[in-house]
């Protein structure tokens, strides 16, 4: 066998054993974390206000047009503009991020990659569009990019928050003084039904500066309404992701993987950090500025560092 297949093999490629088998321990990792409502919910401002205790500076891909910076008054962030919801360009967009070492990044909104212009119902039904007689194909081919996505924002080096539009129905209420008024309620998100699987807490926005948690891995936030939501919020999710053994994706692994000092020992020694660590699957860029994931540009970069038999 050449040396040049001596990078570490993949994890899935070794048979578990009885030793591998360990105590579980709480990690200390990023927060990943939703708010979903209506237009003029106060999504945008609620993230902006629970990122400011989160960290700084604060990261905002902006799909809204720029209403983001209508609040920049209120809370500094750096903000990118994107006009076309294409995933890849989201993944992209997290690469440059995560290079730039944001300690909090903002999608807002997020839905738009699902069923904004170029998001992925587009390209399912544009697959459909060209001449398969069902979906079925369309998913099968953009499927991947989807989870591409998901692993990407999963191992982001920092908090990630996401904003996601939702289905509303209307009903009648009565306020304090006995008047019928029209409420407006979130049913679902626009966005793929398991979404909320992949992060640490989903918050509902209500029409009075409330918002609602339901089922989260934040014990503190489970089931609980909480009025003005903002720093505060914030710095429940804080200490909660700063407590256990820290784990958490390094954006110093994006400078070690592109360090053109790299060595093949080297390269081996950070794909192992960065496999424990969950990171593989972080959106970088390569030395050419293409995106592609962490763990691809360790081991081509190795590949190309091995020594010869």
């Amino acid at each position: 066998m050449s040396s040049d297949d001596r990078p570490l093999p993949q994890p899935e490629t070794v048979l578990p054993q009885p030793s591998d088998f360990q105590p579980a321990v709480k990690e200390a990792r990023p927060a990943r974390i939703a708010f979903e409502g209506p237009s003029g919910s106060g999504r945008t401002l609620t993230s902006l206000l629970v990122a400011s205790a989160l960290g700084n500076p604060i990261a905002v891909i902006d799909t809204t047009g720029g209403t983001s910076s209508k609040y920049a008054d209120t809370v500094p962030f750096d903000t990118l503009e994107l006009t076309h919801f294409d995933p890849e360009r989201l993944f992209t967009a997290l690469a440059v991020a995560a290079m730039r070492a944001y300690p909090v990044l903002i999608v807002d909104r997020y839905s738009a990659f699902w069923n904004g212009s170029g998001g992925m119902l587009d390209k399912v039904a544009d697959e459909t569009r060209s001449g398969y007689s069902s979906s079925n194909a369309g998913w099968n081919r953009y499927r991947p990019m989807d989870r591409r996505v998901t692993a990407a924002l999963s191992a982001y080096p920092g908090h990630v928050i996401l904003t996601l539009n939702s289905r509303t129905d209307a009903v009648i209420d009565t306020d304090a003084h006995g008047r019928q008024y029209a409420l407006r309620l979130s049913l679902r998100p626009e966005q793929r039904s398991d979404l909320d699987y992949d992060l640490d807490a989903v918050g509902t926005l209500g029409p009075v500066a409330t918002v609602r948690f339901g089922k989260s891995r934040i014990p503190p936030l489970t089931g609980q309404v909480i009025e003005q939501p903002g720093e505060d919020l914030g710095r429940t999710i804080a200490q909660w992701a700063s407590e256990g053994v820290p784990n958490w994706p390094q954006a110093s692994f994006i400078e070690r993987a592109r360090d053109p000092e790299a060595t093949f020992d080297s390269l081996g020694q950070l794909r192992a950090e960065a496999l424990a660590s969950r990171a593989g699957t972080m959106a970088v860029l390569d030395l050419h500025g293409e995106p592609t994931t962490l763990d691809t540009l360790i081991v081509k970069r190795g590949r190309e560092l091995a020594p010869r038999a």
